[in-house]
């Protein structure tokens, strides 16, 4: 996702979600610093066991591990989800198959970013956004977590509306 693609709304909008969210935490540079944190682990963190990743500043948790064959599907179907808009559609049988499973798998699963410091808030998060029926997404701020390029949040939280 290219954050100049969207139009002023949606860039308010994510801007003010995730500045919500930064502040939980202690504030920008402390959620930059989980984000960093997050990019230098290898493997990926989610791969842990322990469905625990600690970062400098706090531990991030989720309910259940998760495998690299689901976090693999997971990737593919949320490029497909950011080229097409669907993560299903157009699939073949076996593929669909696949990332129904996926879905089934990480549907019930919240992240919970807990920072160190007791004078800030926790905050959850699900890994699918499944509001609209029959349109599961990648949650926005899982992608940007997880996924997204560094300066893609740096850019969301330095935005200044027009």
């Amino acid at each position: 996702m290219n954050f100049n693609d969207l139009n002023p709304q949606e860039k308010q909008q994510l801007h003010e979600e995730l500045l919500k969210y930064a502040h939980q935490i202690g504030g920008i540079n402390p959620f930059l610093q989980m984000l960093e944190d997050i990019r230098v682990e290898k493997p990926k963190p989610l791969l842990n066991k322990t469905a625990i990743f600690h970062y400098k500043n706090g531990k991030i948790i989720w309910v259940k591990s998760i495998f690299k064959e689901t976090l693999d599907t997971l990737y593919s179907a949320m490029v497909k989800e950011e080229r097409d808009g669907d993560m299903l559609e157009g699939l073949n049988p076996k593929e669909y198959k696949n990332v129904m499973n996926m879905i089934r798998t990480l549907k019930p699963i919240t992240v919970t970013v807990q920072p160190k410091d007791e004078n800030t808030q926790s905050f959850n998060f699900d890994i699918l956004d499944t509001t609209v029926e029959k349109k599961t997404k990648v949650s926005l701020l899982f992608k940007i977590i997880f996924f997204y390029n560094i300066d893609f949040a740096k850019q969301v939280l330095m935005y200044k509306g027009e």
